[in-house]
């Protein structure tokens, strides 16, 4: 666990123009889905499906900037995406995944409070 809170909901609050109703619905969109995309991410690498990985990370790292956390994981989910596309270094995108499973579990545990 990181000693800070991960999650930061400026760039949401700024989008929405302080509509409470659309920030909790983004936030409940990003808490029903990020759980099974973690797992299918890990999944995917698990089994080596460089194209799976790919397309996976892509998706993530448009999600992510909704609660800020492309300013923590955004690079590495930018290298998990590189690497997949260039089919190589399965053993980076599983260090890189570490991280990315961390805080996406600790972000989950804060937005659901």
């Amino acid at each position: 666990m990181f000693p800070q809170k991960v999650t930061d909901l400026k760039y949401l609050k700024d989008v929405s123009k302080g509509d409470a109703n659309f920030i909790k619905e983004m936030i409940d969109i990003f808490l029903s889905e990020t759980p099974d995309e973690v797992i299918q991410l890990e999944k995917a690498i698990a089994q080596t499906d460089f194209e799976k990985i790919h397309s996976i990370s892509h998706h993530m790292k448009s999600t992510i900037p909704f609660v800020g956390l492309d300013l923590i994981i955004g690079n590495e989910l930018i290298q998990i995406e590189t690497l997949a596309f260039d089919r190589k270094e399965i053993d980076t995108i599983q260090t890189c995944f570490t991280k990315v499973k961390a805080v996406m579990q600790q972000a989950h545990q804060e937005l659901s409070a």
